[in-house]
């Protein structure tokens, strides 16, 4: 029973401040894809390999963008509205 005890404690103490630091930090992220600076879209650039792996950690919700009009870049969170389904890519055949 103290090992258990114990366990509890350790997560309680430092785990649960963990997850909720990292959750924090993500939230900091802003999650439209426009840009802060000058309110155009921005284009995903891909990240380095450190920001792959917190991109992995994250389950993909997180992407760097960069702003073609003024030239800024930063991290962005996104959602699932912001996937495009690959078969709305695909022209439909309107000759049926």
């Amino acid at each position: 029973m103290p090992m258990l005890l114990w366990m509890f404690f350790i997560f309680v103490a430092f785990i649960s401040k963990l997850l909720l630091a990292i959750a924090m930090c993500y939230l900091i992220f802003p999650s439209e894809r426009t840009c802060d600076e000058c309110d155009a879209e921005t284009l995903p650039v891909r990240m380095g390999m450190g920001g792959r792996m917190l991109q992995r950690l994250l389950m993909g919700k997180l992407q760097r963008r960069w702003c073609p009009r003024c030239g800024w870049e930063g991290l962005t969170r996104t959602s699932d509205a912001d996937v495009v389904p690959t078969n709305a890519l695909v022209p439909q055949n309107l000759s049926s």
